[in-house]
């Protein structure tokens, strides 16, 4: 029986690490890839192949990936840069090509995003209450952490609405989203917080549209026009303030501003675009960067800042790789839309996928959220766990 118990720990234990330590620490990736390795093979001592056999049929998602991860080596063969990142790509096709599926119950689910919502919220109390850091000088980015909390929050409200029935995981799904919540108030994440607002919106629709009880609408519809309320009023001098008088300077000239900044990238990015639209210019985009402050198209405080990134998915994507990555984007991103038509799916689970692609693409408008390896692998995981699991209450 505790044979059965630790084997069980240590085949769950990379799904829980992906939703909760690999965002928390900055090599999580690394220890993602030890204990994959050591959960497939107690995987195959206690299962063997009869998992792999059933998982790889059909699986148009893990085909996706497979196929992505394939594309992207061979670009970095030529372009020397990838286009998803590699490991945290190989780690979900393994992990999820080998485990048995039903090992990964609902309690799994909601107490993993516990966990990840807890220390995500510990982790921002400490670096701004405690060790009174700016957000600049965390330990980790703070954007990237905000958007993983975003998916936490998202997977944590779908749990809500298909288990509302079982009070144990209501529960602590309502727990996780309200602390999911706070933590991205802590790293006051503008276009994170705008992508929560817009899923709250979604909400409202969606209430709205369902046949429930008008006294749970009323409770919902309150509660989410609450917590709205609180997170404008909480982040009103960064979010708006902030906002307002950077795009007064923005067009007074001075680009130095975060969103003055990040007018001046895309205005950037969109003059290299044309000089490499079908393959990009990888990583090294840097001499095409000086070139074009050498020919006084953009300004010396944007080229003093050594730009690794252009601050918008899209944009971003089609100047490291071209036509070629921005299709493959919104393949990776629209595909599991097409699943959805090929399957009869419940509401629910269509409401997760289009409530987790609004996130991302929302966040993206601002920041690279799929570029970051952690936020990666949350999206992928739980749009793959909303696209396998049928979630009957």
């Amino acid at each position: 029986m505790i044979k059965d118990k630790f084997a069980f720990l240590l085949i769950i234990l990379p799904f829980t690490w992906m939703v909760s330590g690999q965002f928390v620490f900055e090599n999580g990736d690394k220890i993602l890839v030890i204990i994959t390795l050591i959960a497939l093979v107690t995987i195959l001592l206690r299962y063997g192949l009869a998992p792999f056999r059933s998982n790889i049929k059909n699986n148009y998602y893990i085909y996706l990936i497979i196929t992505l991860s394939f594309i992207s080596i061979v670009y970095n063969y030529y372009y020397h840069s990838y286009i998803i990142n590699i490991r945290s790509a190989l780690c979900f096709i393994l992990y999820f090509s080998f485990i048995p599926l039903n090992v990964i119950y609902n309690k799994v689910i909601t107490y993993s995003i516990f966990i990840g919502s807890i220390s995500a919220a510990i982790f921002a109390f400490w670096q701004k209450n405690i060790l009174h850091l700016d957000r600049a000088a965390w330990q980790l980015n703070a954007i990237p952490y905000a958007t993983c909390c975003l998916m936490l929050m998202i997977a944590a409200i779908m749990l809500t609405i298909i288990y509302k029935e079982k009070k144990e995981i209501l529960l602590i799904s309502a727990l996780s989203i309200a602390i999911s919540f706070y933590a991205i108030i802590l790293t006051e994440t503008r276009g994170v917080l705008i992508a929560a607002f817009s899923i709250f919106l979604c909400l409202l629709l969606y209430i709205f549209t369902t046949k429930i009880p008008i006294k749970i609408k009323i409770t919902v519809i309150t509660l989410l026009i609450t917590i709205t309320a609180i997170g404008i009023y909480s982040t009103k001098d960064r979010l708006i303030n902030a906002t307002v008088q950077g795009l007064s300077q923005y067009e007074q000239g001075n680009d130095s501003s975060s969103s003055g900044g990040r007018l001046a990238m895309w205005k950037a990015a969109l003059l290299l675009i044309p000089q490499k639209p079908i393959e990009g210019f990888g990583d090294n985009f840097e001499p095409a960067i000086t070139k074009l402050h050498q020919e006084n198209k953009i300004s010396s405080q944007l080229y003093n800042l050594k730009l690794q990134h252009f601050h918008n998915q899209f944009i971003d994507t089609t100047v490291k790789h071209g036509i070629i990555g921005l299709v493959l984007l919104l393949l990776l991103l629209l595909f599991p839309f097409y699943i959805l038509r090929k399957k009869q799916y419940s509401k629910e689970n269509i409401l997760a996928i289009f409530l987790l692609t609004i996130g991302i693409v929302v966040s993206g408008l601002t920041d690279v959220p799929l570029e970051h390896k952690q936020v990666f692998v949350l999206y992928i995981v739980f749009i793959y766990m909303f696209l396998k699991r049928s979630y009957q209450a």
